[in-house]
């Protein structure tokens, strides 16, 4: 047994609760596979994949039918194959060895309510589930539907070819067509799982919970992202992250963290029994904290790229919020982002942050409140990419936004070369004169 597994299952034993996210990996290991074009995906959904070339479910979920048997046909196959003969594996029994009779909650991307199916009632499906049907005319107002049994009754009369609209199920509160509750004009979250589990956040975020994240890709910041937030708020608190071969876990969680590279079934007959030959990550070292003269090195560097600031001590260990206000005769330097950071509009005018990355693409993003104007709330900056913000075209006043900053971080700040970033932007040209400064 490594370290590592050793460590992985005390922290299970001492938890006093779960929260368990899951997103496409588990799925796949469970043999659905929405990416996959293969031979599985003409035994679902038979002459449908020719008669309207689809690559794939998701793409056979997301296709504009004109034909609204067909679109229920699609659905009624995927059903039936994925839900209707559902039956929960070797998956399910062992997630359900793991959690024991401590307290859990469940946080999924996934649409095939196969948690529910197999028993996992304490739920939260954040796109919905193609098993539930949405009312199109009034989602918000209409309750949803279960669709189990309608979708195979569609399915064994599509089988016999008697199929007509007339067996497409409406809403029994005004009559109008129902829409599966997935992403999309009609989705409506399901706010009794919602209720559900703010109930369960606010009952545990404070004590030993563990969180144990299953099949989610570095890419996937839905939940990703504040489950890890919820575990550096909590120094209680401990992360495990199964995903073969991409494994992202915060810095600030890092020394509370645990990653197995492998598959989930791998990875769970390791928390199991304690054996196995899987690859792990972690727990690391604490990282060491900043004397007070290295942070005011460190703030004396960041006054040189940032017109006007004030540093916070952050929401979560390890984090400082820096508040910068630019107006229009003082934009921010161009300089690289090391360690990642979320941008965050706070008030005032919206701003321009413009972004170089690494790979030689160039992008605008505008900070504010006005989505008509394609403005958003807030984003997060990959490291190694290369910003600089300014007021917008037309501001007159002034605009304040907050920073994220490890309090970790090297008193450094990494500047580009202005011909160098000349050559590689060279359509930016104009506007890298303007905002660095010289070699």
């Amino acid at each position: 047994m490594t370290n590592a597994i050793k460590t992985a299952q005390q922290w299970l034993h001492d938890a006093d609760a779960f929260l368990i996210t899951a997103s496409n990996g588990f799925s796949i290991s469970e043999g659905l596979n929405l990416f996959a074009s293969d031979r599985k995906l003409t035994t679902v959904l038979g002459n449908l994949v020719e008669k309207y070339n689809l690559p794939n479910l998701l793409g056979a979920l997301n296709y504009h039918y004109p034909n609204v048997l067909d679109k229920w046909r699609v659905y009624a196959r995927i059903a039936e194959y994925y839900n209707y003969n559902y039956y929960p594996a070797e998956l399910m029994d062992k997630l359900r060895q793991i959690v024991g009779d401590k307290p859990y909650f469940i946080w999924t991307s996934n649409i095939d309510h196969h948690f529910a199916l197999a028993g996992f009632n304490n739920l939260l499906e954040v796109e919905g589930n193609w098993q539930t049907g949405i009312c199109t005319a009034h989602p918000k107002e209409h309750p949803a539907v279960d669709l189990k049994a309608t979708l195979h009754e569609i399915y064994e009369k599509d089988q016999a070819g008697n199929l007509t609209e007339g067996d497409l199920p409406t809403c029994s509160s005004c009559g109008e067509p129902l829409a599966t509750n997935l992403p999309g004009p009609t989705f409506n979250m399901d706010q009794v799982q919602v209720s559900a589990f703010e109930s369960f956040i606010s009952r545990y975020q404070t004590k030993k919970i563990l969180v144990l994240e299953l099949g989610i890709g570095p890419q996937n910041q839905m939940i990703k992202a504040p489950s890890m937030q919820l575990v550096a708020g909590n120094q209680q608190s401990r992360y495990i992250t199964i995903n073969k071969g991409q494994l992202n876990i915060l810095a600030a969680i890092a020394d509370r963290s645990i990653g197995f590279s492998s598959t989930i079934l791998a990875a769970f007959d390791a928390l199991i029994t304690g054996k196995g030959d899987v690859a792990t990550q972690g727990p690391a070292k604490s990282a060491p904290q900043l004397s007070p003269e290295e942070k005011k090195r460190q703030q004396k560097v960041l006054q040189s790229f940032y017109p006007s600031y004030t540093v916070n001590k952050g929401y979560q260990p390890g984090e400082l919020i820096m508040y910068t206000t630019i107006d229009g005769k003082h934009p921010s330097h161009i300089h690289t982002v090391q360690y990642g950071r979320a941008l965050m509009y706070s008030y005032g005018d919206p701003v321009d942050v413009h972004c170089f990355t690494q790979d030689g693409h160039y992008h605008l993003v505008k900070l504010g409140l006005n989505k008509e104007n394609n403005e958003v709330h807030g984003f997060y900056v990959e490291p190694n990419t290369f910003i600089a913000m300014e007021d917008a075209k037309g501001a007159t006043g002034f605009s304040q936004i907050r920073i994220t900053l490890p309090s970790s971080a090297s008193s450094e700040l990494m500047i580009p070369r202005v011909e160098q970033l000349k050559k590689v932007f060279p359509q930016q040209k104009e506007l890298i004169e303007r905002l660095t400064v010289s070699d």
